[in-house]
């Protein structure tokens, strides 16, 4: 192991109360490739929701799921797929775990997540940097990491509109769009996509089973509503630590026959 990944790996082991990697029993593709990349973290599988094992009709019935909310709160007015609520539930196993097992602060991986060569040096760094009030903290994510003209533009517009009721957003929603400046190595987070690496407190995981309970966004959209509400003190790392792997995703597979048959 690369001596950089290994003293990065040591000190997530030592901050963290526990780390989680969620997979599912199928994606045996995953295994071999999640033990290379997380070698040296001291880390627990859990195996998540298969949407393949689950009934859209029946999560709705038994108030798994409410698409009415879905559509409410999105954007753009839809509802999610199978394979996100699956993911929702695989989130929240974790979540639950955190609560019912007295952890104060744990790191959660998608089984898709390897560092990154060029930045993982920094995790001690960024470790350093948290505060001990942080509630999540994304090692790993999409979207949003330069702060451009453009998007500046955006989030202006946003803003202005949200203020009239003219999009799902409110004006304070807008205003919390982009990442801030916070630390040499930490921003606070603004509306980021993907939770390969993340890291979570106590009190962010019963907040985030409380506004998933019933499920209502995509697990990322969910974390970053309440991220733009300011109601979850986050913090995101720039350059990010890890990344995904990319190949075949068990979300998004067979996801156009999935919103024709639900």
């Amino acid at each position: 192991m690369d001596a950089a990944v290994a003293r990065s790996y040591r000190a997530l082991n030592d901050y963290f109360d526990r780390i989680f990697v969620i997979t599912l029993r199928r994606a045996t593709d995953r295994h071999p490739l999640l033990e290379r990349a997380l070698a040296g973290l001291r880390y627990e599988v859990v195996y998540g929701h298969d949407k393949l094992d689950l009934d859209l009709a029946d999560l709705e019935a038994r108030g798994v799921y409410d698409d009415r909310a879905a559509r409410r709160l999105h954007r753009h007015g839809r509802g999610i797929t199978l394979g996100h609520i699956a993911c929702v539930l695989s989130h929240a196993r974790i979540w639950r775990k955190v609560l019912d097992e007295g952890h104060e602060r744990v790191l959660v991986f998608e089984d898709d997540a390897e560092p990154i060569p060029e930045s993982i040096a920094l995790a001690p760094a960024v470790l350093a940097q948290l505060p001990r009030s942080f509630e999540l903290a994304y090692l790993g994510y999409k979207g949003r990491e330069e702060l451009t003209l453009r998007r500046r533009l955006d989030q202006a517009a946003y803003v202005a509109l949200g203020a009239v009721g003219l999009i799902r957003w409110s004006a304070r929603e807008a205003m919390n769009l982009l990442p801030r400046p916070y630390s040499a190595n930490l921003r606070r987070a603004g509306l980021h996509d993907h939770t390969h690496a993340y890291a979570l407190s106590r009190s962010a995981a019963q907040k985030l089973l409380d506004f998933q309970s019933p499920v209502r966004l995509n697990v990322d959209t969910g974390i970053g509503r309440l991220v733009l509400r300011g109601e979850l003190e986050a913090y995101v790392r720039e350059p990010k630590l890890f990344r995904q792997r990319g190949g075949t995703s068990y979300i998004l597979q067979d996801q156009d026959q999935e919103r024709r048959t639900g």
